[in-house]
């Protein structure tokens, strides 16, 4: 890179470190992702994602396989994204404390339902 006029500074970084850098490089992609314009360009982010994805299951020593289980069980528990569906926000009885917490710990929107438990 120094033929192109460019000199990358850098370090070696512990395995903890490394782990840390790759989360935050996740959430850089994924907002490049979200500004992306058209096809083209979704499809060299999302190719960015893909690779720090990798990148994370590797240093973590995970198995691809448990992260699609888990998409499973997830899709189970909480349905998919449907086509051109967007959930506003969630209705919940007030004294559903479980679901609250929840929906709060997510930081999801929710209402309580009119008439339940008033």
């Amino acid at each position: 890179m120094i033929e192109e006029g460019v000199r990358v500074n850098r370090n070696v970084l512990n395995k903890e470190q490394f782990i840390k850098q790759l989360k935050k490089k996740l959430v850089e992609e994924a907002k490049e992702v979200q500004e992306s314009n058209n096809r083209e360009e979704v499809i060299k982010e999302l190719a960015d994602v893909s690779e720090v994805i990798k990148a994370i299951i590797k240093e973590m020593s995970l198995e691809p396989q448990m992260i699609e289980e888990e998409r499973q069980i997830k899709a189970n528990e909480n349905g998919t994204f449907c086509p051109k569906c967007y959930v506003n926000f969630i209705e919940v009885a007030s004294d559903n404390k479980e679901v609250i917490s929840y929906l709060e710990s997510k930081n999801r929107p929710y209402k309580f339902i009119k008439g339940i438990n008033e």
